[in-house]
């Protein structure tokens, strides 16, 4: 069966370029390398004897020694942790229209003639329409409920984590986390999902390029001997941190160690598998052997010192605090960013994280496919940043939210179709939360063919992100000509996307 999910996410990552090596990543250097941080301590051996989390598929211009890396990574120990930015990609093209709805008298009514088959209500939710809770502080839209926490009268299953939590008053400061940025793409958009993700992640419409544009900027600002520096959580490079001349990194998980039960296992008397396995592999190790049986003997041993890594691993692990305050959901998302944030705490010189994640390419049967992926981003955000609170980072940490396009205003009796000027959100206590673009309306006169308008570059964003959380020059990251600084919805003065 062919998987339209994976064939979008697939779109992200970088093809044309195989990882230059794997690297083992121990869990000695996730817990600040115990044994000391002098060379002798970094050996492949000293480090390898504490287990290892899993493996990283490096991408560079030339393979690393192992002591250059792990001297790299250890002297970034001693640093403060920095800014950091988590770009987490939508696969597909999220309708932002049905996630942020219109709510203004005019503009709701052309909204909800346009889309007679999945329209939002306005207020509560009923058993036969999902309403929508208007944005604080008078911004002309409003979240749909799917997405608000129950405490704030909405859908999504949780009292005290949704959007609403995040957004706050919408001012922009104390509280004010969660900038919204609708109708944002290219200026010279394209449909094509293969076209128009080409431009967000590499960030210069207007030249060729095959770097990305967070790579630039690690190779303008990164180690030329830490891969860690910015990490893929995937099975390949995300394009948009594609470097030309610095390593980093793909990692799927850091879970690598001890011995597991097929998650679908039953035992023949149909009890469930809550079997603790390296419990009865260590016990298996501990059986003595009889007289002749050498081999048997060593496949024991190696049984223990497996078992032995695990315990080790689990204990350094512990000293992370693994916050397991996410709420049931995609398991998918919240892997990964528990993951993020355990990455960016370990202080190991992370400074971007990429994630691809979702289906939104909703051409049919929408509100079944949409409606429990934005339910499960609401509560997985808002737990990721109640996650770097407690790890003590989240002022440090920067999350940004997008997607290749959105959608056209018009259902097509169960969806909707390929349009501009999709959704942006960033979210963290630096960000200067509230409406951060132009809103163009979407009444029929206030349409581009059937689209909305797109009033905001979506380098403008990034335009914003680079010079003002990560410090740097913009045109010499993105290039191209002068680029248009990001224009509030909300008219506030000022810096217009942090603090």
């Amino acid at each position: 069966m062919r998987c339209i999910e994976c064939e979008e996410i697939d779109l992200a990552r970088v093809h044309d370029a195989r990882p230059t090596q794997m690297l083992p990543v121990p869990y000695a250097a996730l817990d600040g390398f115990p044994a000391g941080r002098e060379p002798g301590a970094l050996s492949r051996r000293r480090l390898l004897q504490f287990g290892v989390a899993g493996m990283a598929s490096v991408y560079g211009p030339k393979a690393l020694g192992w002591d250059s890396i792990w001297e790299s990574v250890a002297a970034e120990a001693d640093a403060p942790t920095g800014k950091c930015l988590l770009l987490l990609y939508l696969a597909g093209g999220n309708d932002g229209l049905n996630t942020l709805v219109p709510a203004d008298g005019a503009d709701y009514a052309a909204y909800a003639a346009a889309r007679l088959a999945i329209h939002r209500g306005q207020g509560p939710s009923t058993p036969t329409l999902v309403g929508s809770t208007p944005l604080a502080g008078g911004a002309p839209l409003a979240f749909a409920n799917v997405m608000v926490s129950t405490g704030g009268g909405g859908d999504n299953g949780v009292a005290d984590l949704g959007l609403d939590t995040l957004y706050g008053d919408g001012s922009g400061g104390a509280g004010s986390d969660l900038a919204v940025m609708p109708a944002v793409d290219a200026t010279k958009f394209s449909l094509s999902h293969f076209d128009n993700s080409d431009l967000w992640f590499n960030g210069n419409p207007g030249g060729v390029v095959s770097t990305g544009w967070l790579g630039r900027w690690i190779d303008r600002n990164g180690s030329a001997t830490n891969p860690l520096q910015a990490i893929s959580i995937d099975t390949a490079l995300s394009k948009s941190i594609r470097t030309a001349s610095k390593p980093v990194c793909a990692i799927s998980s850091l879970d690598g160690l001890g011995f597991k039960m097929n998650g679908t296992f039953a035992s023949p008397g149909g009890a469930g598998a809550a079997v603790d396995v390296n419990a009865q592999m260590r016990a298996l190790a501990g059986v003595p052997v009889g007289a002749g049986n050498t081999f048997l003997g060593r496949s024991r041993g190696t049984y223990g010192v497996a078992v032995e890594a695990w315990d080790t691993g689990k204990s350094i692990n512990a000293a992370i605090p693994d916050n397991a305050t996410y709420p049931a959901g995609n398991p998918t998302l919240t892997n990964r960013l528990k993951l993020a944030a355990r990455l960016f705490k370990a202080n190991v010189g992370t400074k971007i994280i990429t994630i691809h994640w979702g289906g939104f390419d909703t051409h049919s049967d929408q509100i079944a496919g949409q409606d429990p992926q934005l339910r499960d981003l609401s509560k997985a955000l808002a737990a990721f940043r109640r996650d770097l609170a407690v790890r003590g980072i989240e002022d440090q940490v920067c999350t940004l939210v997008f997607s290749e396009f959105g959608r056209r205003v018009a259902d097509n009796g169960s969806g909707t179709d390929h349009g501009a000027g999709g959704l942006m959100m960033a979210m963290g206590s630096g960000v200067r939360g509230g409406l951060a673009s132009v809103w163009p309306g979407c009444e029929t006169n206030e349409r581009l063919n059937g689209n909305l308008q797109v009033p905001t570059d979506f380098r403008s964003v990034y335009r914003s992100v680079v010079e003002e959380w990560l410090g740097d020059d913009y045109q010499a990251v993105l290039g191209g000509p002068a680029i248009p600084q990001l224009t509030r919805g909300d008219g506030k003065p000022g810096r217009t996307l942090f603090k």
